[in-house]
């Protein structure tokens, strides 16, 4: 039996009035920029035609359909909540141009009752034939990123062989002219990089990394100097690296191997499947380099040797790095060391003694936070005998069962009940076929065979759906407190004696960070100093003070 919808509060919706949810995506493809407020138009005016109204209107922009994280999960979820009967879209190439995430994300819609319009094709999904239609064009969308893919590969070869970067765009160092129509002349001007005044401090930052100096202290400078990226905003360290890693600056351009045997790109990923692959060829760029030859050749040797100098950077020295927070930006924290002067001017070195913001040693864009490293710790140890009580607390008010199993982790609990899921729809579709073939055979009646079908149908439909959103469940979402405790008795008992490597993982498990918070004064006066709030992965993250002190 259908269950009754459960109207949204301040619905206008009359009795003889459907409730939609809109879909609204806008590609990251150019030509299939189709704007919002077209695709808002066109859903209205479907609406209007067709009796429903529109409930909530959901966007994704600038974001791919293949990719499988989008808000469509947002759009299936009221339907589920039974506040909408369907999704409303554009077009049916708007839901999702992915073969696999349109499969998953129309099976869980159908599986809900739910049903999928398109506001400029005619099609009635709940017809056989309007499911062909719907299936076709999901087909043709399907085709049609492919032949976008295809064309994009081709341009990016066009450029590679005339000595340009895989995508146009601004370059730092350089001014950046486009290839455009001269309808006067009746001349094409082709793309071009010329350098600009920048281009001298490009060729510093080569040489002091050349002599040695390193890519935090050449951030640093920039920040306090004043200089920004192609975007208008400080460098950050890692941006910073990655641009002179690439020779560009050099008259390098540097190219992922199409033979390369990398797993291919992740959707649902912002890097591309050169960024995470080691594999890179350098061609020679028809742009001029700012960079002399024997200054890069330097700068890739000391490069080089860092990658093959073990550095504490790279293997943490501390438990909390990696996991401290700045209070003010959400940022991450960095250990700092300092130094103080004994009887008779002995300097005594205090590495990482504490930690502060990255954004404000990096490039001055928050005022950032300064806490000593035990001051960090020692909260965080507070907070875990905190969770501990509380935990076991809640654990004695619950009626102990003996099971002689330890607690499944939440991946093991997710994998048991995908396929606890999966062995029931096999159950299932076994009872059917029996079914049919004690029909078939004339041993139990049709009758009795239809209302078995039916039963079996209707379960399958809610396994379905059961399954579908154990899909789209996460570990972390998954995670109960209790799952922890014994990651908290470990590291409260054997804290001291367990090694950075260990303390560090096990924390990274636990903990959505350890966010600092400044020194302040308050309204009476008193001053408070600067303070730690460790946060579990069950619980919230804290409020933020925000970039800039108020005082």
């Amino acid at each position: 039996m259908t269950q009754p919808l459960h109207l949204p509060k301040g619905s206008r919706m009359g009795m003889t009035r459907e409730p939609f949810v809109a879909y609204i995506r806008v590609s990251t493809y150019y030509e299939e920029k189709i704007s919002p407020d077209i695709q808002r138009s066109s859903i209205k005016a479907w609406a209007d035609r067709n009796g429903a109204e529109i409930v909530e209107w959901i966007e994704d922009l600038d974001v791919s359909g293949r990719k499988t994280k989008r808000r469509i999960a947002d759009a299936l979820k009221w339907v589920e909540d039974r506040t909408a009967r369907g999704i409303a879209v554009w077009r049916y190439s708007r839901f999702g141009r992915s073969r696999h995430g349109n499969a998953v994300n129309l099976a869980r819609l159908e599986s809900l009752g739910g049903r999928l319009a398109s506001a400029t094709e005619a099609a009635d999904t709940r017809t056989a034939f309007g499911k062909l239609q719907m299936g076709m064009a999901f087909k043709f969308a399907e085709y049609e990123s492919d032949r976008i893919g295809e064309q994009w590969a081709e341009t990016r070869e066009h450029r590679r062989n005339a000595g340009l970067p895989a995508t146009g765009g601004k370059r730092w160092g350089y001014v950046w002219h486009r290839r455009q129509l001269d309808e006067d002349a009746g001349v094409i001007h082709r793309e071009w990089y010329e350098p600009n005044d920048t281009g001298r401090i490009v060729t510093r930052l080569y040489e002091r990394a050349a002599e040695g100096e390193s890519m935090g202290s050449l951030t640093k400078w920039l920040g306090s100097s004043g200089y920004h990226g192609t975007r208008g905003k400080p460098w950050l360290q890692s941006g910073l690296t990655r641009y002179m890693d690439s020779g560009w600056a050099a008259g390098w351009i540097r190219y992922h191997p199409d033979d390369c045997t990398c797993p291919p790109k992740d959707p649902d990923s912002t890097a591309s499947r050169g960024e995470l692959c080691p594999n890179r060829i350098w061609i020679p760029g028809a742009h001029e380099p700012i960079v002399p030859e024997d200054v890069w050749e330097a700068f890739k040797e000391k490069r080089e040797q860092a990658r093959r100098t073990p550095s504490g950077n790279r293997k943490p020295a501390y438990a909390l790095s990696g996991s401290m927070r700045c209070g003010r930006c959400g940022g991450p924290c960095s250990a700092a060391g300092g130094a103080t002067y004994g009887a008779g001017g002995v300097r005594i070195d205090k590495p990482g003694y504490m930690f502060r913001c990255s954004r404000m040693k990096d490039n001055k864009t928050c005022d950032g936070v300064y806490i000593l490293r035990t001051v960090a710790e020692k909260a965080l140890l507070d907070r875990l005998a905190e969770w501990s009580d509380a935990i076991e607390a809640a654990a004695a008010t619950i009626p102990q069962q003996r099971t002689e199993e330890p607690a499944a982790s939440p991946r093991d609990r997710l994998a048991a009940a995908r396929e606890h899921h999966r062995a029931r729809l096999a159950e299932l579709q076994a009872e059917m076929d029996r079914q049919t073939s004690l029909v078939a055979r004339g041993i139990i009646p049709e009758d009795s065979y239809t209302r078995e079908r039916d039963r079996i149908q209707r379960e399958q439909q809610k396994v379905t759906a059961d399954l579908a959103a154990l899909d789209q469940r996460t570990e972390e979402e998954e995670a109960r407190p209790a799952d922890f405790l014994p990651i908290i008795h470990g590291l409260l008992d054997r804290w001291d004696m367990t090694p950075v490597e260990t303390r560090r993982a096990m924390l990274r498990s636990l903990l959505r960070g350890v966010y600092a918070y400044p020194a302040a004064t308050a309204p009476d006066g008193s001053k408070r100093p600067a303070y730690a709030v460790p946060v579990a992965v069950w619980e919230d993250p804290p409020a933020l003070l925000g970039h800039r002190a108020t005082t």
